[in-house]
């Protein structure tokens, strides 16, 4: 009988193998159900080879937010980067949290859990005040409102933006025609702010 030689993978591969692992069955099957022994059967190793990476189960799901979350971030960042004027950012922040508030996100399916999201919460908090500032002075600069509005405007925008992404998560419907239908909603807040100050 010939034996099937395993590959031995870099400490940095496996401990993202095991990442991935615990993505797909949370996903799956739920973060209720997750274990550790769940882990190592899907990822066909031993049960201590996965406290060699993560002490915990705590540890392990805080590692797994921060590696989505800054995956996401990274993503959404590069892609404003690229963006040709204020409606194309509108757009990609809305299609942002059509994903993040998702409950097939693991992001969100994470971020639920208070002790989980305890490792990532300050630098969220951080980045959520930045990409505030940063839509503050774009549509400032773009639109002839003040600052102050600018600031009513985005969370308004905000709110709006999570609620339809909220909705479309609970009761489905057209991703797309919903994404569409919010970013013009909040256009037409804009424009109807600045014909209310002319």
């Amino acid at each position: 009988m010939t034996q099937v030689k395993r590959s031995r993978l870099s400490p940095e591969k496996r401990r993202m193998q095991l990442l991935d692992n615990a993505r797909t069955l949370i996903l799956s099957k739920g973060l209720s159900s997750f274990t550790m022994d769940a882990l190592a059967r899907e990822a066909g190793v031993s049960h201590p080879l996965i406290y060699k990476y993560f002490d915990t189960r705590l540890s392990l799901l805080q590692a797994l937010l921060e590696r989505e979350s800054t995956a996401f971030n990274t993503r959404l960042r590069d892609q404003v980067m690229q963006a040709g004027g204020y409606e194309e950012l509108i757009r990609l922040f809305v299609a942002a949290n059509f994903v993040q508030f998702s409950s097939n996100n693991i992001v969100y399916v994470l971020r639920e859990q208070p002790d989980v999201f305890a490792v990532i919460a300050e630098r969220e908090r951080r980045q959520q005040r930045e990409t505030a500032k940063f839509l503050v002075r774009t549509l400032a600069d773009q639109f002839t409102v003040t600052k102050k509005q600018a600031e009513q405007l985005v969370v308004l925008a905000s709110g709006a933006s999570q609620r339809a992404a909220a909705h479309y998560d609970r009761y489905g419907g057209d991703r797309e025609a919903m994404i569409a239908d919010t970013v013009r909603f909040i256009h037409g807040g804009i424009g109807e702010l600045r014909r209310a100050d002319t």
